[in-house]
């Protein structure tokens, strides 16, 4: 009932990827959740991601930049979803699972959270988005090394023609300094 009710919210959501921890299950819930995905007729990706650090240690180095410079941005409904998604649980733990207790109690101190499985969700969404901008990134730049290293070699084709011919001199560039 839990991966239907996973498997419906992520098509509710028209959800394109699920990213799932293999470090306990070996693969076992991306395969459980496959099959479900497929009865609920909704074919989305499921990626596996593998963590080898200490958790703790993982989700503040994660998380610090963003939070030091200010650029991790919360909408009011999550808070409000996440005060309000605890009301079913005794007074005395209800703040544990909550994510803005997690995320303001949170050290690199191993257990230093009794439960951080909401704020270790947002760091894994966090850290797939970061290495997506920075992709991003990464491939308008080379874009832009290559339009520059295109114009090079039409200005040097260009220039190279008019060498030695009786046409209109080029444009002074370094190759008209050479003979000189």
């Amino acid at each position: 009932s839990v991966l239907r009710r996973l498997a419906e919210t992520a098509k509710l959501q028209q959800v394109d990827r699920i990213l799932v921890e293999t470090n306990f299950g070996q693969g076992m819930f991306s395969e459980l959740l496959k099959p479900v995905l497929q009865d609920v007729d909704y074919p989305c990706t499921i990626e596996e991601v593998r963590h080898s650090i200490q958790k703790e240690h993982r989700i503040c180095d994660v998380l610090e930049p963003l939070m030091n410079a200010h650029k991790l941005v919360v909408d009011r409904s999550i808070i409000l979803k996440d005060w309000e998604s605890v009301k079913h649980r005794p007074p005395e733990t209800q703040r544990y699972y909550q994510l803005f207790y997690q995320m303001s109690r949170i050290t690199r101190e191993r257990g230093s959270l009794r439960h951080d499985d909401r704020l270790d969700a947002v760091a894994m969404a966090v850290e797939f988005w970061v290495k997506a901008v920075a992709q991003d990134v990464d491939t308008e730049m080379v874009e832009v090394r290559k339009a520059a290293h295109r114009k090079a070699l039409e200005r040097f084709s260009k220039n190279a023609m008019h060498i030695g011919s009786s046409k209109t001199p080029p444009a002074k560039s370094w190759i008209s300094q050479v003979g000189r």
